[in-house]
């Protein structure tokens, strides 16, 4: 199992280059309706009321309501139901520094492109399909082909001043809801019996007439288990969740196998327990609360 502390990139000067669209910029010299829209400090804005005039968003809740981060870097924020979106196809270019690791959530698309550049020189590309079918010649035939909404990249290459190019191909719509990129930390091998628990954030009731009334409001999906690990890894292991504490992260139980993808988890661990489980084996039972 592999943890991805994620880089911060809505930092200035992280994402160079994007063809995702955002609102146009708000104007303080432009008298808003009710219900227009505009985007100001990488937020979306929705006027409230009528007569909007030189009123900054984000200061009056008479004026202004948020309506979530801008379209352009909805995929670096904590919640895996914000997605960054393009007719046609989305790419987007970013420079951070060292990583080597990159997992992508909430993919809409037929296939992603991975590049990695140093200046003029390509160090790193692969292309992967987000469509599959079942295995099977009927499935192949007659059934609609599954979306693989999920990926991570691992080992990656990089250098201080190297760029990456994530694009996603589509016809159609292209998504994607979540981008991690960070330096992948080995946590230990996970034992069989891991777990992903999905959990509906809905709501659903009876209303006066017995009517049943479903408020869809997502999902979240977490993870828990036991990983092992040589027990030189004891001080490493803990230091290093001692200092990521209610950090949120990529958490990737089956790192590499495409077919387990599905158990990447993006959340904050809330309970770690290690166990010094032999005198070269030490184990860590953990559980994850995955973000919506």
């Amino acid at each position: 199992m592999i943890v991805i502390p994620p880089i911060d990139c809505t930092a200035p000067g992280v994402l160079t280059a994007t063809n995702a669209v955002d609102l146009t910029a708000y104007s303080a010299g432009t008298t808003y309706a009710a219900d227009a829209v505009c985007s100001y400090a990488k937020r979306n804005w929705i006027s409230v009321q009528a007569g909007n005039l030189a009123h900054t968003p984000g200061t009056d809740t008479l004026w202004w309501v948020d309506n979530g981060p801008i379209n352009s870097l909805a995929m670096f924020d904590t919640s895996v139901q914000t997605a960054t979106t393009r007719t046609g196809g989305l790419s987007w270019t970013l420079s951070v520094g060292r990583f080597t690791a990159i997992g992508l959530m909430g993919l809409v698309g037929q296939s992603v492109t991975l590049t990695i550049t140093d200046g003029a020189t390509t160090i790193y590309t692969e292309t992967r399909t987000l469509l599959s079918s079942a295995g099977t010649y009927y499935s192949f035939a007659f059934e609609d082909l599954n979306q693989t909404d999920s990926t991570t990249f691992t080992g990656l290459p990089s250098s201080p001043t190297c760029q990456v190019q994530i694009s996603v191909a589509s016809s159609g719509l292209a998504a994607c809801s979540m981008c991690v990129i960070g330096k992948q930390v080995f946590i230990g091998h996970a034992q069989y019996g891991f777990q992903n628990p999905i959990e509906d954030r809905g709501r659903h009731y009876l209303d006066a007439l017995a009517n049943p009334v479903n408020v869809e409001r997502g999902y979240s999906k977490g993870a828990s288990g036991t990983v092992a690990v040589d027990r030189a890894a004891y001080n490493r292991l803990v230091y290093f969740l001692a200092a990521h504490i209610g950090i949120p992260m990529l958490w990737s139980a089956a790192p590499d196998q495409e077919d387990l993808v599905g158990a990447d988890v993006f959340g904050r661990y809330v309970r770690a327990v290690p166990v010094i489980d032999s005198p070269a084996q030490i184990t860590l039972a953990i559980d994850i609360a995955g973000y919506r």
